[in-house]
């Protein structure tokens, strides 16, 4: 009678593990989709980091370029008007020797004048 009570006993238990163990299953996943979600979105603030670089980088070049285009300019406005920027060169470097004086040797007031020029 015990191995008969058994059997029953079993019977009755099994549809009840099963679903017991479908939950389980069902729960376990669903921590791993929340682990996953979780982790997609700690990876966002890579995507704002990226993107900051990037103007970063773009807005460095854009600068070099300008400052290449200016110099072009400049260049070009001293050749179309050799008088003009003769007095403008003349005026800076009165400009120049009114600030520092007789403390920069004529090379070194030379350089000063080109690093405003091609310096910004």
């Amino acid at each position: 009678m015990s191995l008969q009570l058994l059997r029953q006993a079993t019977r009755s238990l099994t549809p009840l593990l099963a679903a017991k163990n479908a939950t389980l299953e069902f729960v376990s996943a669903g921590s791993i989709g929340s682990k996953r979600a979780y982790a997609m979105q700690g990876m966002k603030g890579y995507d704002d980091k990226e993107a900051a670089e990037e103007r970063l980088f773009f807005k460095k070049e854009d600068e070099k370029l300008l400052r290449e285009l200016l110099s072009k300019v400049r260049a070009q406005a001293e050749a179309a008007d050799p008088h003009s920027a003769t007095g403008t060169l003349a005026a800076e470097r009165s400009a120049l020797e009114a600030i520092v004086g007789g403390k920069l040797s004529d090379v070194e007031k030379e350089a000063v004048l080109k690093g405003k020029h091609t310096h910004f």
